[in-house]
């Protein structure tokens, strides 16, 4: 699994709004006089917080998916395709589905309970034999950590330039938001691990 992978992260634009607002923010915060747009500044603040919380949440439901052995279907196509498994063996599921279902309609039965049939004994057998039976298929995120280190990295190259120029306000914002963010990457990590125990014990 690749750390340091960007492609990872769902819905990137809402994250990107919520950091763009927290830096805008932060640097007017820092240039102009707080006592007159303190309230102004406080709800862009709380905004871009809110908007990194729903990002975190949306990207970890993204990700997750429910075991298709637990879920019902209308037909023998719609099974086979939610399948984790290669496109041979799907092939050969549904061969000897078909045949069930038809040696069944042969002998004067209702082909949609036949359908039914196969599948609930398909999907009893393999739970059965199989040794993952989560309702829930989890991501483990590592990406996040990669990513968290990313811009920790880069907050502090930030901040040592910053301090070569004297504490330039727009760096130094910069280097805040980075740091800010890369906890919020980090903290997002051991939310979706607690989910996914959560989860898998349910």
């Amino acid at each position: 699994m690749n750390y340091f992978s960007i492609k990872q992260i769902s819905y990137k634009a809402i994250l990107a709004v919520s950091m763009i607002l927290f830096f805008v923010c932060y640097y007017l915060d820092k240039v102009i006089d707080p006592s007159k747009t303190e309230f102004v500044f406080v709800v862009g603040y709380m905004f871009a917080i809110m908007l990194a919380a729903f990002w975190s949440i949306i990207n970890y439901i993204d990700y997750l998916r429910i075991n298709p052995l637990y879920k019902t279907y209308d037909s023998i196509d719609q099974f086979v395709r939610a399948l984790d498994t290669t496109d041979d063996e799907k092939m050969e599921i549904k061969t000897m589905m078909v045949d069930y279902v038809t040696d069944q309609k042969e002998l004067g039965k209702d082909e949609d309970k036949a359908i039914s049939e196969i599948i609930s004994q398909f999907k009893n057998e393999e739970l059965h034999k199989s040794n993952n039976k989560d309702v829930f298929f989890v991501h483990v995120h590592r990406y996040l950590l990669g990513l968290g280190v990313l811009l920790l990295i880069f907050g502090l190259l930030i901040y040592i330039v910053a301090k070569m120029f004297n504490g330039n306000v727009f760096l130094m914002v910069l280097q805040i938001t980075l740091l800010c963010y890369a906890a919020g990457f980090f903290l997002s990590f051991v939310m979706y691990n607690i989910l996914n125990k959560v989860l898998i014990k349910k």
